[in-house]
């Protein structure tokens, strides 16, 4: 017996979706995902040329909005600021706008995307001050590459030489497209 062409619909679909994420991960792995930026050019690089941009790394995690706690996490991956210089940079009136694969859209100012965020003890939960603060596009987490239900291959985190949470809508999973906009 066939099943019917709605499920089958939807299996296509399903796959589409997640061709960009890749399962599990290993190093040897390829990982067939681009990223778009877009600024004053756009330029689309792919898994293995973002890995190949000088890293970062960093403590950071984030809490939901019903206050369940994720992290801290040793975060690796290139800055945000950083891939924004590739298509020419952001000045203080842009915005950045990090879209997602499923739809999701966050947007930061250019004092976000150089760091500049509440931060909170991930204890007490109270705010602290944050110590040299960075936004990445991280491609691992706790030493492994990011699967999908981490938020891979690529999420934005944002991370200090301590520990720190901030807020977990910022930390946008799925990323495929990040936009300067004038």
């Amino acid at each position: 017996m066939k099943p019917p062409i709605p499920i089958l619909i939807m299996c296509i679909v399903a796959i589409a979706a997640t061709a960009c994420l890749h399962p599990s991960g290993t190093e040897d792995e390829m990982i067939e995902c681009n990223l778009t930026l877009v600024g004053d050019c756009t330029r689309v690089l792919s898994y293995d040329e973002i890995r190949a941009i000088p890293s970062c790394e960093g403590r950071g995690g984030f809490f939901t909005t019903v206050g369940i706690v994720n992290g801290p996490f040793e975060c690796r991956g290139v800055s945000l600021e950083e891939l924004c210089d590739l298509v020419g940079g952001i000045n203080a009136t842009d915005t950045v706008w990090i879209r997602a694969s499923d739809g999701y859209l966050m947007v930061f100012n250019r004092d976000q995307v150089r760091g500049d965020f509440i931060t909170y003890n991930p204890v007490t939960m109270r705010e602290v001050p944050h110590i040299e603060p960075e936004v990445m596009l991280m491609y691992e987490q706790d030493g492994g590459l990011l699967s999908m239900d981490t938020g891979g291959p690529l999420r934005v985190a944002i991370v200090s030489r301590g520990e720190l949470l901030t807020e977990g809508h910022y930390w946008v999973q799925w990323v495929d497209t990040i936009e300067i906009m004038k």
